[in-house]
């Protein structure tokens, strides 16, 4: 997310819970502290006045604390995602959660160690399929040669 965006929206985040669609980049200003959790899709999310972007997955919250707002869009362009938007009573805090609001940069750290965790997986999987299908061929005959055509031979012919 680029620090200059393309806001289309600007909502204000008051002392009501409710559900935010995120169809382009919008910007959020919360007048009581609460929690923005993702109903749907992946969001990324940046605080107004720069720092660390955020990106969360569906179950994942971000504290907002009065006065302050976010910029706030679905991770890629062209898919949906919704928000809820919760009173800071009104949520149930889990500890990770806590941890994740106070050193955001670990949630960034963990969405990209997915990231490169699928990448491998996927890696391991063609790799697997290329080493059965050689292993495959390789146990198969393949047609007779005669003794001077080996390559074992070629230096014992000469």
């Amino acid at each position: 997310m680029s620090k200059q965006h393309q806001s289309t929206s600007w909502q204000v985040l008051a002392r009501t819970a409710r559900h935010l669609r995120l169809d382009s980049a919008t910007r959020l200003h919360a007048r009581a502290g609460g929690w923005l959790s993702v109903a749907e899709g992946r969001v990324w999310i940046t605080r107004d006045g720069g720092g660390l972007d955020h990106v969360l997955e569906r179950g994942e919250r971000f504290w907002l604390a009065p006065g302050q707002g976010v910029v706030a869009e679905a991770w890629r362009a062209g898919e949906g995602a919704q928000l809820a938007w919760a009173l800071q009573g009104e949520a149930r805090v889990q500890e990770p959660v806590r941890r994740l609001a106070a050193r955001p940069a670990e949630g960034l750290v963990e969405a990209g160690l997915r990231g490169v965790a699928a990448l491998l997986r996927a890696a391991a999987g063609r790799l697997l399929t290329a080493a059965r299908s050689a292993d495959a061929m390789a146990s198969r005959a393949q047609g007779s040669i005669r003794a001077g055509d080996s390559m074992a031979s070629c230096g014992a012919a000469q």
